[in-house]
């Protein structure tokens, strides 16, 4: 038996995924594969193998996709099934569904998983749940040494526990000496007056009569603190918010002036700090974040937007809520749901779960992701705007120019920063520029900053001239902003109480962001990775045009 290649395939002929075991060319590969499509397509075979005088298809329907291995016609076709069956089970446990996007989204899992089961076109006798194991690679050692070191992380937490414990405790001792001693201290004729508003102003600022420069002015606080125990109840700060972990330091002997951070203080989160401080226990968040790959002259070669809803509760007594929409969304948007909830309720535009009863997780580390939505599109027209940048050659200088100009109006961008690599050894001379250009010299970049790009301000340009280089040393340039305005338009009208109804207070969060916003040089993108089959984004001058060399020397994968 002899696997030379296996291939999964949509209806109409197209490739999803093809892994060869044998050597052999692309052209070669993609005639086989083509003629497998023209000879399905006739429907006047009643098994699933096809046999030509070089190849034999076996194949197997899978909804809406074929998946099919090519071998030679004198192998054995029991064994030919039996992959064939296992490289089936395959798909829908790698690809988590059948359908043309969940192969593509999960193409390298696949191609894992085939070469598992085939090597060097033989089968490998391995069932289903020792492909999976493989795949994971799972590590024994690797398990051992993170159970060791999250057994030295909570002994850590556990000694600086009691340390702040200690620490407490000493404070409470302090503090309760230094009251017990203001009735003795006050009848101590002159002498006494400025003991008690000595004590009574380091006990807290709401109760101090004096001001808090009477610290840096009087010596014999700082004095008695190193010296006597007797002054510890009136020179330390208990009010301070850094007290704990000054001393602590002190204690372990560290003599940096620097500030730090209280290592026992348990801090909130940015969300969380930020809800409970206006009340709020229930925080709404509509996010979507644009890739968009273009060419140095504007044409967009991939725009893709990835969208979704967040619900994150603060309070079990918000957690049974339900969302009220604009949706369902429509075509061109393909949309997930989180399988918990009622998809019925959602062809009216409601989120909730399919069991009212069960609540949403609690916490700012359990935000559950309702729905989803992605819209993949190459129309110029879609996007926000779109780059154009020009390099060009002036005698001993490279001159520049960077053009921005808005294609899709209903999407108001803020803050955009435009990044473009400048590998000069000194600042580019600015000639022009409409907004804000600034030169960071460490990372070699000239950042580009415009305050909003909307109707009122459709296009700007930026001209700045270095030193001469080559062309592709300008690129790739990223470009980064956010907006108010949505793609999908989604919007959450209201949140209520799945039981009965009644609407719950919560705070809304809708924005787009970027996620990759790149513009490449002319030509770059013919080159792709053997590896990731991506478009090589990074060039160098010195980096070889051609061949395995240049993809392993360019490519931003780990290959």
């Amino acid at each position: 038996m002899v696997v030379l290649a296996a291939a999964v395939t949509n209806k109409t002929g197209k490739i999803l995924v093809s892994r060869q075991f044998m050597e052999m060319k692309r052209i070669r590969i993609e005639g086989l594969l083509a003629g497998f499509s023209k000879l399905v397509g006739k429907g006047k075979n009643q098994h699933t193998l096809i046999e030509t005088d070089e190849v034999r298809y076996v194949y197997q329907p899978l909804e809406g996709l074929y998946v099919l291995i090519i071998t030679n016609p004198q192998s054995n076709i029991m064994e030919d099934l039996d992959t064939l069956r296992l490289l089936s089970k395959l798909i829908p446990q790698y690809c988590e569904g059948t359908t043309e996007e969940d192969v593509s989204e999960h193409n390298f899992d696949l191609i894992f998983a085939f070469d598992e089961v085939v090597t060097n076109g033989f089968k490998e006798y391995v069932t289903l749940q020792q492909v999976k194991t493989y795949t994971t690679m799972d590590s024994h050692e690797e398990r051992i040494q993170n159970i060791i070191t999250h057994s030295k992380i909570n002994e850590a937490k556990d000694q600086a526990r009691e340390k702040a414990k200690a620490i407490e405790m000493k404070r409470r001792e302090r503090k309760m000496a230094g009251v017990g001693m203001a009735p003795d201290v006050s009848g101590m004729g002159g002498m006494g007056s400025d003991s008690v508003e000595q004590h009574t102003m380091h006990t807290g600022p709401s109760r101090s009569p004096v001001p808090d420069f009477t610290r840096e002015t009087s010596p014999e606080p700082e004095k008695d603190l190193r010296t006597g125990p007797s002054a510890n109840a009136g020179g330390m700060v208990l009010g301070a918010p850094d007290g704990h972990a000054d001393q602590f330091v002190k204690m372990l002997g560290i003599k940096d002036s620097a500030p730090i951070d209280n290592p026992f203080e348990v801090k909130k989160t940015a969300p969380v700090e930020e809800e409970l401080k206006d009340g709020v226990m229930l925080l709404v968040d509509v996010s979507e974040g644009l890739s968009v790959e273009m060419g140095s002259d504007g044409s967009v070669k991939r725009m893709e937007v990835k969208g979704g809803v967040k619900v994150t509760c603060f309070s079990p007594d918000v957690s049974r809520v339900m969302l009220l929409t604009n949706g369902p969304l429509k075509k061109p948007f393909m949309t997930r749901m989180q399988p918990r909830l009622d998809k019925k309720k959602w062809t009216k535009g409601a989120l909730g779960s399919k069991d009212p009863s069960k609540p949403f997780p609690t916490g700012s580390a359990d935000a559950l992701t309702l729905v989803t939505w992605k819209l993949s599109t190459t129309n110029e027209e879609m996007v926000p705007f779109i780059v154009n940048c020009w390099p060009a050659s002036e005698g001993n200088s490279s001159v520049v120019s960077v053009e921005f100009e808005m294609k899709n109006p209903a999407i108001v961008c803020k803050h955009v920063t435009i990044s473009i690599p400048c590998p000069s050894s000194k600042a580019p001379e600015i000639v022009s520029v409409d907004g804000k250009a600034e030169f960071l010299s460490r990372d070699k970049v000239l950042t580009w900053q415009i305050d909003e790009i909307s109707a009122e301000n459709e296009s700007g340009t930026l001209e700045f001239s270095v030193p001469k280089m080559d062309s592709v040393s300008f690129f790739p340039v990223d470009v980064t902003f956010s907006s108010p305005t949505l793609y999908s338009k989604m919007q959450v009208k209201k949140v209520v109480q799945a039981a009965d109804g009644k609407e719950v207070e919560h705070k809304l969060k809708s924005m787009l962001t970027t996620s990759k916003y790149t513009i490449v040089a002319e030509g770059l993108e013919d080159y792709r990775c053997s590896m990731c089959a991506r478009a090589l984004l990074v060039l160098g001058p010195h980096v070889p045009t051609s061949g395995d060399e240049a993809l392993r020397a360019a490519c931003l994968c780990m290959y």
